[in-house]
């Protein structure tokens, strides 16, 4: 995407015309002065919407200390009688346990006494109907309509206090859920009035840069920004479901770049994907779902990346009309090689590497390795190293994550400096094969990548 942003500065668009949803962090640094933080507008909120947005912080502190009580309250659900008293009372099909569980009211002057001349506690009633006793010193002066309560046998007795536990819990719940919900609310109201100064900086730019993700998180402020053009780059590769949350209501036209017939988005279940042929085809793109509806489009026919003879294996297998431009032509052949394309066959087998596994698909329970193919890969750099070829010219790719691990160890045992793609590296610190300081020193020469992480990254170039 900053690519893309410099391409269109190189194109005339002024940078001041342009704004980048996002964090620094990720954003290249010729794109920085583009970032929301290095905006200079003067904009000054009114004494009308200082005062509104006090008292929403005013409402939202309120409802934060009762979302706390809420939450002990849910937390601490139990079967004591201070719980089940206050649920019974107003239970509209349970109030009879109510009348006979409670300890008669006394009068001013006197209390109730419970075995041995002890006072009777709120409690004493309900303690002795959950063991299974009679109601003891009371028994005679307990209305007629509630006897039956006190003849339910220990067992059926416990099955409705776990009832009760249980309503009481949904009814917190229930409670707890409608308080969230209204914090929600008045968070989003902030939300909304703090965004208004950039919503204003939005609305002086001609162009607004950011990812699937950045639209998705900035959904508020783009619908506020009425953007009446989408233009997604690398379309083909983007779900359906990112482009249609993209799409504000002011939303005129929508332009898809990319190719359908390359790398489609990443699902992280092989089962819903186009090829496990079940119908969900949850990775299938917008951009490709609409070519093959019938939906007019652009093919652009000529390559100018490919030596012809590299070329000559796309144009047999997806692009039978691909033409190749005039500066593939004439390249100079490969020091040390007879051909451009060499294919190896060998009878190695390879073996499971059961520390690591491919995220993306949670069927997969270990990855693939090949030690003979590493040592051949490794005698491969070596010799073209031979030739005259720095590190810098030079990626290897592999299909699995494990032999990429494998490599990385051969080649940095023979002294030969790697450097891992982002995303694999990352996979390679989640399974616990390479430490965070690790990775970070690893930022040499030789780039080392597996297809699918490569194939993205050529195809963003």
């Amino acid at each position: 995407m900053d690519q893309f942003a410099g391409d269109m500065m190189e194109a005339g668009i002024p940078m001041s015309a342009m704004l980048r949803l996002g964090s620094k962090a990720k954003c290249a640094p010729s794109v920085a002065p583009m970032l929301m933080m290095a905006q200079n507008l003067n904009f000054r909120r009114s004494r009308e919407t200082w005062l509104r947005i006090n008292n929403i912080k005013d409402d939202a502190q309120g409802l934060a200390g009762e979302l706390h009580e809420a939450f002990a309250r849910f937390v601490h659900t139990s079967d004591a009688w201070d719980d089940v008293e206050g649920f019974l009372e107003f239970s509209p099909t349970d109030q009879r346990f109510y009348d006979a569980l409670k300890v008669p009211a006394a009068d001013s002057n006197w209390f109730l006494a419970g075995r041995k001349g002890k006072q009777a506690g709120p409690d004493f009633l309900y303690l002795r109907w959950k063991r299974g006793e009679d109601a003891g010193p009371f028994k005679h002066y307990l209305p007629r309509e509630v006897v039956p309560i006190w003849t339910m046998p220990k067992d059926a007795r416990h099955a409705q206090i776990d009832r009760w536990r249980r309503e009481m819990a949904e009814e917190r719940l229930e409670t707890l859920q409608e308080l969230l919900r209204q914090f929600h609310n008045h968070q989003k109201r902030m939300e909304t009035m703090f965004s208004d100064k950039d919503v204003a900086t939005l609305k002086t730019k001609r162009v607004i840069c950011c990812t699937t993700t950045g639209a998705a998180k900035y959904a508020g402020l783009l619908r506020n920004a009425n953007p009446d053009v989408i233009l997604v780059e690398e379309a083909g590769e983007i779900l359906e479901s990112h482009i249609l949350a993209a799409m504000t209501p002011s939303v005129k036209q929508l332009i898809l770049i990319g190719d359908h017939k390359q790398l489609r988005p990443k699902v992280n279940n092989y089962n819903l994907s186009v090829e496990k042929g079940d119908g969900y085809d949850l990775n299938r793109s917008l951009f490709e779902r609409l070519i093959l509806r019938g939906a007019p489009h652009t093919t652009l026919s000529k390559q100018h990346r490919m030596a012809t003879e590299i070329s000559v294996f796309p144009r047999k297998m997806t692009y039978p009309d691909l033409l190749d431009g005039a500066k593939t032509s004439g390249r100079p052949a490969i020091r040390g090689l007879r051909d451009r394309v060499v294919f190896v066959n060998h009878s190695k087998p390879e073996t499971q590497d059961n520390k690591i596994f491919d995220r993306r698909d949670p069927d997969t329970k270990a990855s693939k390795t090949n030690a003979f193919e590493a040592e051949l890969v490794l005698r491969c750099v070596q010799y073209l190293g031979q030739q005259g070829y720095s590190t810098e010219n030079i990626v290897v790719l592999t299909p699995y994550l494990g032999q990429l691990r494998l490599l990385q160890q051969m080649l940095g045992s023979a002294e030969m400096r790697t450097a891992l793609g982002d995303m694999d590296r990352a996979d390679l610190i989640r399974a616990g094969l390479l430490t965070a300081a690790a990775a970070k020193l690893n930022q040499q020469p030789l780039r080392l990548s597996t297809v699918g992480m490569s194939l993205q990254k050529c195809a963003h170039r």
